[in-house]
């Protein structure tokens, strides 16, 4: 690694160490729900701390896919009724919506595109969830809705050096997160990772951010990261050039890592795209 290469990683590095932590009501509704023991009321009463989340943890309880003919009016029934893996995705998904929905003139994603992106992906990692059968449709819920939170750090550097990073894209038909890697050091995925680790997040929901465009390279369970890879693969794009520019292609590995033959993957994209609509209102 060249020392121009070294002095750009470092820097990027302590940018993600010079990041706010979560809100501390935030960390501590995360932490609990973390635990073992942790009763709904102990959640419900930290939810109600904060009154913008209280509003969206009923307004989602009380929703068309969660309605019963009885409604939710108190923070403790919406939890008993989501359940806490739901309640952790809410959480998350008010933590990313702000930052998320920002211009990011480096990637050329205009005001919330990268928002509406992350919905879809995260929407299609759910629907792929029950398809494939993977355990736990709210972590993969959330972690296609976070799997590009280095790209808001990583913005910066690639607008300073985009010219160079198409030129080399466009001669050698690699994809942005490689060019990332070469001229960085680190490509969003990893500085994603990176600042999920100074979140405390889970180290499940940490490796699925690091290594959703190379799974294979996972050293612990791979499948997450597999699943977001083909998530964010199989998604509509909004157009060829804006597709090849992000590089959401199927890494070789992922079909091998979630068990599918090469030949269903079309039909599973045709199944996908006729249910996104749903899935992504599944969060209101």
């Amino acid at each position: 690694m060249s020392s121009t290469i070294a002095g750009r990683l470092h820097e990027i590095v302590q940018s993600v160490h010079r990041l706010r932590p979560l809100p501390a009501n935030t960390s501590r509704i995360l932490q609990a729900l973390e635990q073992p023991h942790t009763s709904a009321g102990v959640i419900a009463e930290l939810i109600a701390l904060d009154q913008a989340l209280t509003a969206y943890v009923l307004r989602v309880a009380n929703s068309a896919a969660m309605s019963t003919r009885m409604g939710v009016t108190s923070v403790s029934e919406a939890v008993m009724r989501l359940g806490f893996k739901q309640v952790r995705s809410l959480v998350l998904s008010t933590l990313a919506i702000g930052p998320l929905s920002v211009r990011l003139s480096g990637y050329r994603l205009g005001d919330k595109e990268l928002w509406h992106h992350s919905i879809a992906t995260a929407s299609a990692a759910h629907w792929l969830d029950g398809a494939l059968h993977y355990p736990d449709a709210e972590e993969a819920y959330v972690a296609g809705l976070l799997h590009d939170i280095g790209k808001l750090l990583l913005d910066q550097y690639v607008l300073a050096d985009y010219q160079q990073i198409v030129e080399i894209m466009r001669a050698e038909q690699v994809p942005l997160w490689e060019v990332e890697e070469r001229l960085f050091g680190i490509d969003h995925a990893g500085v994603g990772g990176l600042i999920a680790t100074h979140w405390q997040f889970p180290p499940q929901l940490v490796q699925a951010i690091r290594y959703h465009h190379d799974p294979a390279s996972n050293p612990g369970e791979q499948y997450l990261a597999a699943l977001i890879n083909l998530a964010n693969a199989l998604i509509p794009q909004p157009s060829a050039e804006e597709s090849a520019l992000v590089g959401r292609s199927i890494h070789p590995q992922t079909t091998t890592i979630l068990g599918l033959k090469q030949a269903v993957i079309e039909p599973l994209r045709g199944r996908l795209i006729g249910a996104l609509f749903t899935y992504e209102h599944r969060h209101p």
